[in-house]
């Protein structure tokens, strides 16, 4: 048999599979399971595997003790399914693997975050989890459904949809309805509200309260009521007491201490539960009624979707305020590159630079140093979005200072490997090109670090590919790796075209791919200008992409000479 350990932290739980036939538990770097405070003792509990698969958990003479289901360790203890440990201001719970996975199957949680602390809240081990489910009712939420006095139902919503109304954030709604709750249900001692995460499918308490300051009793959940509650929808009067022995021994309920219990559903507006309303008494002769589950189950509704409306409307706030940040981050991207193209006599250049996102990982330049010498720079960062973005930032400060005080290309892009490589850019690599055209000379040295080819579109209409001998690596992935420069001379009416793989790996809706072929016969359609070359290709991508998305940023640069020249 294998098993786990569910760590609670903040409404977040964090799944500790356990390995070998021992785990120690302690504040040491050395422990399996490292649980950093300073009530944790340095090798505080160990979980051993016997010969016949019984786990067992037992105190290593900690200061401040361990404690099973609230119950201090003193000999080992047999771990069951289910079990809660407490260490320090640690919760964490025991499960079995197979347990485990039914659980996911079912939508239901093996453990709980707890919020505001770790142990107001505990789920009941199967072993002693025996309550009684009195009556299920329906999951609709019409209020004129339950047959109960209208003006009870309309206070009480009137009260709910009132302190909903009061509550300033989704924490402070839960308490607030919690509040309204025991205002309306005299005979309620203790209650919570647990809320869905949306992608475990796990549940965590948004809100615990307690009628009597004195009651620190941990609010313990009922797992068949969970059950009943979630996969039926239905809302649930249960008594704990009906499985007691002594409940055909007594002749009236009321001599008895009942536990009874409330448990509504939260239904969504696609009819999924996305919280839960937990309610229970233990005063005797005072157990909750078919009516007031019913009462409930409308209560449940209408604080579900008052919680659903409030939870589109920050979700709308903070996605404008996303809008308005990535404009500002575009902004102060569009400012890295150059404000305009270079006007050099004789030559002409074009220039197109589209982000997939708000901002990309694409980057050009164009950096004159004195009047003969004009340096470009192309460059695609591995991914999309605001990391490529920043790291395509550090590319145009590293390109910019070394540039100013470099004259050779192959020693300007070391330089900037250097850098980037020594620079937090998370494992991101950097395809690259980096060059120069010498005005005197109408020469054009360049260096390729990774990137795709650049085309060299001859005056005879003719489509070379300006390569080294080998292949070379992108920036960022050997610090100390020779790049190689390479020349031409570029002649009246030739065009050099450098572009990212936005324009090749273009995609339409049948998912094929734009191209280097494509690539190559839209160039050859096209008029001699740089200008008209670049808009041919962009046309002819877009033409073929159709009403597809754009899947990556897309930038293209033509440097091209004047066929007079």
């Amino acid at each position: 048999m294998s098993a786990s350990l569910f760590l609670q932290n903040n409404g977040n739980s964090s799944r500790l599979e356990i390995k070998g036939k021992q785990v120690t538990l302690g504040r040491h770097p050395d422990c399996e399971v490292c649980l950093k405070s300073n009530t944790v003792s340095r090798y505080h509990a160990r979980i051993t595997v016997g010969k016949d698969e019984q786990y067992r958990l037992e105190d290593l003479g900690s200061g401040n003790g361990t404690f099973v289901n609230n119950t201090l360790v003193k000999d080992p203890v047999a771990l069951q399914s289910g079990d809660q440990i407490s260490i320090g201001p640690f919760l964490l719970e025991f499960s079995s693997d197979a347990e485990y996975e039914n659980s996911q199957h079912e939508g239901l949680l093996t453990s709980y975050g707890l919020i505001p602390s770790l142990k107001n809240v505990s789920v009941r081990p199967p072993a002693v989890d025996k309550p009684t489910i009195l009556r299920a009712s329906g999951t609709t939420t019409d209020i004129d459904q339950y047959q109960i006095k209208p003006e009870i139902k309309l206070k009480a919503i009137l009260e709910i949809s009132r302190t909903i109304a009061s509550a300033t954030d989704l924490d402070s709604m839960a308490e607030k309805v919690l509040e309204g709750l025991f205002h309306i249900f005299p005979a309620a001692d203790r209650g919570c509200i647990l809320l869905r995460d949306r992608e475990n499918l796990r549940f965590f308490p948004k809100a615990i309260r307690h009628r009597r300051d004195n009651d620190h009793e941990a609010l313990q959940l009922s797992r068949t009521v969970l059950k009943a509650v979630t996969d039926n929808k239905t809302g649930v009067l249960s008594a704990d007491a009906a499985n007691d022995e002594r409940f055909e021994k007594s002749e009236s309920v009321s001599t008895l201490t009942i536990r009874s219990i409330l448990c509504a559903p939260m239904l969504g507006r696609d009819g999924g539960v996305i919280g839960i309303i937990n309610l229970d008494t233990q005063l005797a002769g005072q157990m909750f009624s078919e009516d007031d589950l019913e009462l409930l189950m409308v209560i449940a509704g209408q604080a579900a979707l008052s919680y659903e409306s409030a939870r589109l409307m920050i979700s709308h706030v903070e996605k404008q305020r996303y809008d308005n940040e990535m404009e500002i981050a575009a902004r102060v991207q569009r400012g890295l590159l150059p404000e305009k193209i270079p006007q050099i006599p004789g030559y002409e250049f074009f220039v197109s630079y589209e982000a997939a996102r708000a901002v990309g990982g694409d980057y050009y330049d164009f950096i004159q140093t004195d009047d003969s010498l004009i340096w470009f720079a192309l460059g695609d960062v591995a991914g999309k979005g605001v990391p490529a973005s920043l790291v395509m930032s550090r590319v145009c400060s590293a390109v910019r200072s070394t540039v100013e005080f470099v004259t050779d290309v192959t020693d300007a892009v070391h330089r900037i490997n250097h850098h980037i490589d020594e620079s937090a850019h998370d494992g991101r690599f950097i395809t690259f090109i980096l060059g120069q055209i010498d005005l005197t000379q109408n020469l054009i040295s360049f260096v390729n670090a990774g990137h795709l080819v650049p085309l060299l579109f001859e005056a005879n209409g003719m489509i070379t590919e300006l390569t080294a001998d080998s292949p070379s690596v992108p920036l960022g992935v050997m610090e100390d790796y020779e790049y190689k420069t390479i020349q031409h001379r570029l002649k009246p009416g030739e065009r050099l075209i450098l572009f990212t793989d936005g324009v090749t790996e273009a995609m339409n809706l049948e998912r094929e791919q734009f191209g280097i072929e494509r690539l190559k016969a839209a160039i050859r359609k096209s008029p001699a200008g740089s200008s008209e070359l670049g808009s041919r290709i962009l046309r002819a991508v877009k033409k073929f992409v159709g009403q597809n998305e754009q899947y990556d940023d897309l930038t293209l640069v033509v440097i091209g000479r004047d066929p007079a020249q």
